[in-house]
């Protein structure tokens, strides 16, 4: 999936263990995300890390017109 970032924000950051580590700041632009329903949404920042985003807040996000799903 494609989404577009309009307004930075931050996301969760996730350590190797899958514990939460923290926030993982997400500027605006374009990335390459996917969504799990276990995990919630993903970003895939260029430096090779991801953000996260539970579901509500996904579905928050989008509201505010923060982040635009562009491609499934």
């Amino acid at each position: 999936m494609q989404v577009h970032v309009n307004q930075g924000f931050l996301g969760r950051r996730h350590g190797i263990d899958g514990s939460d580590s923290g926030f993982s700041p997400i500027t605006p632009g374009d990335y390459v995300a996917r969504f799990d329903s276990n995990e919630g949404l993903s970003i895939l920042k260029k430096a090779g890390d991801a953000s996260y985003l539970k579901l509500a807040q996904f579905e928050e996000k989008i509201a505010m017109g923060v982040l635009v799903v562009i491609e499934i």
